[in-house]
């Protein structure tokens, strides 16, 4: 009995040996792998037991596959790749001694029984791969620590924020005091002006009813003086035109030649009065007349229901008959000369005809001198230019602003008008209501700028997403640009994005700041619509680094862009980046047993 609990006892170990190197088979399930009493493997899903001499012999018993790990009996199967030196590995039974060295089996070890020998690299890997592990831990480190320096600086930013929250709300609550009390203030001295300027606006009204009548009569007997002395002009115009064009220049008389130079300096400078002349010259006495009646009829329609607009036209008749009067002594001069010195020995038919011409001028402009003097003296110009005068002066004393002292004092009334006019505003009411308007817009400037601070200062810290502790709170609206070549693009941290003409330095709005998406991307939407597509947008993704910056910019879709930056806020916490310990170095392993 003794001897028969050996045999069995060694048996069973033989076996237990035997499943510690079974082929393919990950340690963590070797304890799986061993027989049970009747000396049998049970499939790992508990399906099917079998003899365990038929684990890995390259037949396929098992659903689930676990009978051969390492064949590739079954096809869904694993086969573990232990890659001493590196990290392990498990991949598809179907790879195994398929002929092709696979790279997640660095050992070599799926090619064990094919025509293929695969060399064992792990230990190369290894190495690289801790090289790698330890250049991106330093730069988690350094992001880490970077990450938490934006976090301690955000801890004294928003209280210094809400201390500046505190702050400018008092502010505030003065600078609407301030406010209500600049407005009451500018609102009295306003009204008050108001009823001085409709005190004004009614002596201003009495005055256009009173004088207008006069200014009508000045401006009508004005208009009549002036189609006097155009036709004085034009006569003297036609005269000149017809020496200059007419005369024998073979006489070669000086005076004539002194006319012609003379003349030729007065069109030079003025060459519109001569077409003018010659357009009425065909006209007769009926057809000028009734030219220049409607000439009256269309400016009595324009001018004379209104004080201001008869004010202008009257200015502009009297600055006209300077005019007027300055031409025709310059005209009637050249002439005089003429017919003073020219040679009465040549037989100048033009010339004399000229001569005579300015005979009969002489004789019409005394006529009509002596008929503009009977018609004043009958409508009393002198009285009606006077009150004229009198009226315009006091006009323009009530014009005087009751805001802005004038330039200039303004003309001062005739004496008689003195006790009509209201008492002009001193300079000190009119600096007070200056003084009054610009202390309203002061208080309501400052009032604007704190609302508008205090505004921006909650939104900041009660309604904007600043990442997990206030992270981008030290960082938001930094700009970083990337130069493409063709593009330059910026980024601005939660507030927006843009597309520059590196050619013309236009501008594409990419989108404002919307909130973050998964693993803290960052949209920026709304932006500039695209055309004939959607409006512009932007992701920027982020990877773990001490310095942001953008990385690339793509545009996998129309008017879709999408940045890879860099930056602290995809880092870890510092304990989180501690490296840990290296794999264990490769060692040649040679199993005590034979691999089944």
């Amino acid at each position: 009995m003794l001897a028969r609990c050996s045999v069995l006892a060694l048996l069973l170990s033989s076996v237990l040996a035997k499943s510690a190197a079974i082929r393919g088979l990950d340690p963590l399930l070797a304890s799986k792998y061993v027989p049970n009493a009747a000396g049998n493997f049970v499939c790992l899903d508990g399906s099917v037991e079998i003899p365990f001499a038929r684990v890995n012999d390259d037949y396929c018993d098992c659903p689930d596959g676990s009978d051969e790990p390492g064949t590739s009996a079954c096809n869904n199967g694993t086969f573990y790749c232990a890659n001493h030196g590196h990290i392990p590995s498990r991949i598809s039974s179907s790879k195994v001694n398929n002929g092709v060295c696979d790279p997640e089996c660095c050992d070599g070890s799926d090619e064990y029984d094919s025509l293929v020998k695969c060399p064992d690299v792990c230990a190369e890997l290894g190495l690289k791969s801790r090289e790698e592990a330890e250049r991106r831990a330093l730069i988690e480190g350094a992001g880490s620590r970077r990450k938490m320096e934006l976090i301690r600086q955000a801890r004294g930013l928003r209280k210094t924020k809400r201390d500046e929250l505190a702050r400018k709300e008092s502010l505030l609550a003065d600078a609407v005091e301030a406010y209500s009390r600049a407005e009451a203030l500018k609102n009295e001295l306003e009204e008050r002006d108001n009823e001085k300027a409709r005190a004004r606006e009614g002596r201003q009204s009495a005055l256009r009813d009173q004088h207008l009548p006069d200014l009508v009569a000045y401006r009508q007997f004005l208009s009549k003086e002036l189609h006097r002395l155009r036709a004085h002009r034009d006569s003297l115009i036609l005269l000149l035109r017809s020496v200059r064009n007419g005369h024998n220049p073979e006489y070669n008389d000086v005076a004539v030649s002194r006319l012609i130079t003379d003349y030729a300096s007065f069109t030079e400078a003025y060459p519109y009065i001569e077409s003018a002349a010659l357009e009425n010259a065909a006209e007769g006495s009926k057809a000028r007349a009734e030219r220049e009646a409607l000439m009256d009829k269309d400016n009595a329609d324009q001018d004379d229901l209104d004080f201001e607009k008869c004010r202008t036209a009257i200015d502009i008749f009297v600055s006209e008959r300077e005019t007027l009067a300055d031409d025709i002594e310059t005209l009637a001069a050249i002439l005089a000369a003429l017919r003073d010195g020219y040679n009465k020995n040549y037989h100048d038919l033009e010339v004399k005809a000229a001569v005579v011409g300015f005979a009969d001028y002489e004789s019409m402009r005394e006529k009509d001198l002596a008929a503009i003097a009977a018609q004043s003296e009958e409508i009393g110009i002198d009285g009606v230019r006077q009150r004229v005068a009198d009226a315009t002066a006091a006009f323009d004393a009530l014009l005087v602003s009751p805001i802005v002292p004038p330039i200039a004092p303004p003309i001062a009334p005739p004496q008689f008008m003195t006790e009509a006019l209201p008492v002009p505003d001193s300079a000190d009411s009119n600096q007070e209501l200056d003084d009054a308007r610009s202390a309203y817009w002061t208080a309501h400037s400052a009032k604007s700028t704190l609302t508008s601070e205090v505004s921006d200062l909650k939104k900041l810290l009660h309604d904007t997403d600043l990442g997990p502790d206030d992270v981008y709170l030290a960082v938001k609206d930094e700009c970083i640009s990337l130069d493409t070549g063709e593009y330059t693009y910026e980024v601005c941290l939660l507030d927006r994005a843009a597309q520059i003409s590196n050619k013309d330095n236009s501008r594409q709005d990419l989108g404002s700041f919307t909130g973050f998406a998964d693993e803290g991307a960052h949209k920026y939407e709304n932006g500039a619509k695209c055309w004939n597509g959607p409006e512009r947008s932007l992701r920027a993704s982020f990877v773990c680094s001490d310095v942001i910056s953008v990385l690339s910019i793509t545009e996998p879709e129309k008017c879709e862009y999408i940045a890879k930056m860099t930056g602290p806020f995809a880092c870890g916490s510092i304990a989180d980046n501690i490296p840990p310990p290296p794999p264990p170095q490769s060692v040649d392993h040679q199993p005590e047993h034979d691999e089944l």
